[in-house]
């Protein structure tokens, strides 16, 4: 097993899975070639961890280059924190092989009782909401909150312009909110619903 140092934080992966990351880089006989390491939505209940393939030139100056058997991977400096105690180990899926990690610090816990209501209402959306949204290809962002309790949201996806967003807005997301979150007012959409080409009905 090779354990590398983020600083103060610790990632390591297996035997196993870095001479299989090795075969995968001498497969694709591409110069400058590397992994690149990120965290997709990190420090929520929905952060996931993704592996790609990279150009180590054409990274951003916040990557940093970390070294293993056959091959490098580069891993943003704000994804250290979340990365912290993961492990890399390949898992075999019937006939066929995967790179997997597991990265315990990589998601977010629930917010405190005495939490800012915009937290709360923000863990909701992406651990409730967003979920239910996304079987129709949509979701809804945080906008604002106003001053007074006025929650301001934006859909996207097959939410905007949907001919049903209405009913979503008012049924489900607006009951939803104000049944956990007495202290809102109101839940408004700031939608342009005019664009309708990604549309779900």
């Amino acid at each position: 097993m090779t354990i590398l140092s983020l600083g103060d934080q610790i990632f390591s992966i297996t035997d196993e899975a870095e001479i299989y990351g090795a075969g995968l880089f001498e497969q694709q006989d591409e110069e400058n070639l590397g992994l690149k390491v990120d965290v997709e939505k990190p420090g929520t209940p929905v952060a996931t961890v993704a592996f790609n393939f990279c150009f180590a030139n054409e990274l951003p100056s916040t990557y940093t280059e970390y070294s293993f058997k056959g091959f490098s991977a580069y891993i943003d400096d704000s994804n250290k924190e979340y990365l912290k105690d993961s492990k890399v180990a390949l898992k075999k899926e019937g006939t066929g092989k995967k790179l997997t990690i597991v990265a315990p610090n990589a998601k977010g816990e629930a917010p405190k009782d005495d939490a800012p209501l915009a937290e709360k209402i923000q863990f909701t959306i992406l651990t409730e909401i967003n979920p239910n949204l996304a079987s129709h290809g949509g979701f809804v962002d945080l906008v604002e909150i106003t001053e007074t309790n006025e929650v301001v949201l934006n859909f996207g996806g097959g939410c905007q312009g949907c001919s049903s967003v209405k009913i979503t807005l008012k049924n489900g997301v607006e009951t939803q909110l104000m049944g956990l979150y007495p202290e809102i007012t109101a839940v408004l959409d700031s939608t342009d619903h005019s664009k309708t080409e990604n549309a779900y009905m």
